[in-house]
């Protein structure tokens, strides 16, 4: 197949705010095969028989219907191609269901958990395979066991250089955000376990206690796989962050997590939506359409770098909240927006986040609420 040159963008793209750019080449002609590789815990593994092939069959689909020749590759293999039926509308479809999806697994293993890290290097399914994209969405079940979550990011710090690593030079990695969780549903309240009491188990803390701090956890986690990406891409010019999971949201997981930590199938078809967004965009040679036009028009026209002396706490929490997906801040704060292009290069991301707390911290502000 041809293969991707992955470049920065240099437009803002609101929808998908990923900082790689479509490949040189399109694949108009679908007659390359793109492999897919999914990587992650149960939530890309399906969890039960009725969410088999998780967000990943949306995915398929959603590529193909746009004229990609896609091969979902990964650790499970052996060619078995599952139909799906949606009960509601009847609609159904076949899929590749190849993925490397593992269910209770963390980042990296720590007692009581294995990792994804040990077993990619176990199974060498990426040297194998040598996917042109891979896809991560990992962490949920760190934020289950309430890990330090230092910890998990200098895990996943290493997962991603391992990755990078054994894939082609010129393959793409998109690491994607963890949707919200409900720790109180009957069917997993006990996994939450390490949020109902104290360190020095003390205090007893009660539901909705636990629901804000599991809330917490996961922004917190977010917030810093963005962070994390961004740095990394000064060291690789083909990692991207995507904010599929964060399509699920405090808003809305009553009516998308079947059990309080895993999507149902609606869950799952809003996820493999974004990703078909941002994937499909990258792959077609264009960048994927924004439904915020009018605010990538505000902040692609800066000229100089203000000084930025009236940035407050309040912009950094608006500010993650839009880098999250947050409709609601796009269209509240559309002009303010402008201002938060602390680098001056007329792009929107995570590179500005990090520049923002930083001007916080030098004035000895509190970052946060």
């Amino acid at each position: 197949m041809r293969k991707f040159i992955p470049l920065f963008s240099a437009a803002v793209l609101a929808s998908s705010l990923t900082p790689l750019s479509a490949p040189a080449e399109a694949f108009a002609d679908g007659s390359d095969t793109i492999k897919i590789m999914c990587i992650g815990d149960s939530i890309t593994d399906g969890y039960v028989p009725e969410y088999t092939g998780s967000y990943r069959k949306f995915i398929y689909r959603g590529l193909t219907e746009k004229g990609c020749n896609i091969d979902m590759v990964g650790s499970k293999d052996g060619g078995y191609t599952p139909t799906y039926t949606d009960a509601a509308t009847g609609e159904s479809f076949s899929f590749d269901n190849e993925n490397t999806g593992y269910s209770g697994y963390a980042i990296k293993a720590y007692p009581g958990r294995s990792g994804i890290l040990e077993t990619l290097q176990q199974t060498k399914c990426l040297q194998e395979k040598q996917p042109d994209i891979v896809t991560l969405q990992i962490g949920t079940n760190n934020i289950i066991d309430n890990h330090d979550l230092n910890e998990s990011v200098n895990d996943l710090r290493e997962l991603i250089d391992f990755i990078l690593a054994n894939i082609p030079e010129d393959s793409a990695l998109f690491v994607s955000t963890i949707p919200a969780a409900s720790p109180n549903r009957a069917g997993v309240r006990d996994w939450f376990g390490n949020y109902r009491h104290s360190a020095d188990w003390q205090t007893q803390y009660d539901d909705a206690t636990v629901e804000v701090s599991v809330g917490k956890a996961v922004k917190d986690y977010n917030e810093a796989v963005a962070a994390l990406c961004s740095e990394m891409k000064s060291e690789h010019s083909n990692i991207a962050v995507c904010y599929a999971g964060s399509t699920i949201t405090d808003d809305n997981k009553a009516e998308l997590l079947f059990d309080g930590v895993h999507p149902n199938n609606d869950g799952y078809r809003m996820i493999g939506e974004k990703w078909v967004e941002v994937l499909g965009g990258y792959i077609g040679g264009e960048p994927a359409e924004t439904t915020t036009s009018s605010i990538e028009a505000e902040t692609t026209t800066t000229s100089a770098a203000p000084e930025h002396t009236d940035i407050m706490v309040n912009d950094l929490v608006a500010f993650s909240r839009y880098l999250l997906g947050d409709r609601q801040v796009a269209e509240s704060n559309a002009k303010r927006l402008k201002d938060y292009d602390l680098d001056g290069d007329g792009i929107l991301d995570t590179f500005d986040l990090v520049q923002m707390r930083k001007l916080l911290v030098s004035r000895s502000a509190p970052v946060g609420n």
